[in-house]
């Protein structure tokens, strides 16, 4: 097994999990952009400069082919939209629950930087406050009191507009 074989191996099922988040849970886009995730990296591989963790370097990958994603899905939609008025009506399963995630994706997605990438770092896939300040260029500490600054105003948001509790 050659060495980028073993990161693919290594960090794929986190990449995934990151852009699962991302995506809304659309495993389709997910791991299409997680494939295009590691062929960005492949081509990129020798530029790698070790300046931050593999991990750190491959999350943020994912992230600029995500915002690349949006920017195409956005397009898309305005084509569509301007071709036809139809809605599709949301699905029926698990409404609630899926309504709240909704409703906190959109906070999140509604945050100046750098609290929005703090938090979908955080929560999207569990990294480390260490690797966010080192992606944001930032202290740990830092990102550590935007995220819990954050996630108290969610809270309050949650309670207070929707009457959710989190």
């Amino acid at each position: 097994m050659n060495e980028f074989e073993e990161i693919y191996n290594k960090y794929q099922p986190e990449v995934m999990r990151f852009l699962m988040h991302l995506t809304n849970f659309d495993a389709a886009a997910a791991e299409e952009l997680t494939q295009e995730t590691f062929y960005q990296a492949f081509l990129s591989f020798g530029k790698f400069r070790g300046e931050c963790s593999l991990r750190t370097w491959l999350f943020q990958i994912a992230r600029n082919i995500y915002a690349k994603y949006i920017r195409k899905e956005i397009r898309q939609r305005d084509i569509r939209e301007k071709q036809s008025d139809l809605s599709v009506p949301p699905p029926t399963d698990d409404i609630e629950q899926k309504e709240m995630l909704s409703k906190l994706r959109e906070l999140i997605d509604e945050l100046e930087e750098p609290a929005r990438s703090i938090m979908q770092y955080r929560l999207y896939s569990d990294t480390s406050y260490a690797e966010i300040a080192a992606i944001l260029k930032m202290r740990a500490n830092t990102a550590a009191v935007i995220y819990n600054r954050t996630v108290a105003k969610f809270r309050k948001i949650m309670k207070e507009r929707y009457g959710y509790e989190i």
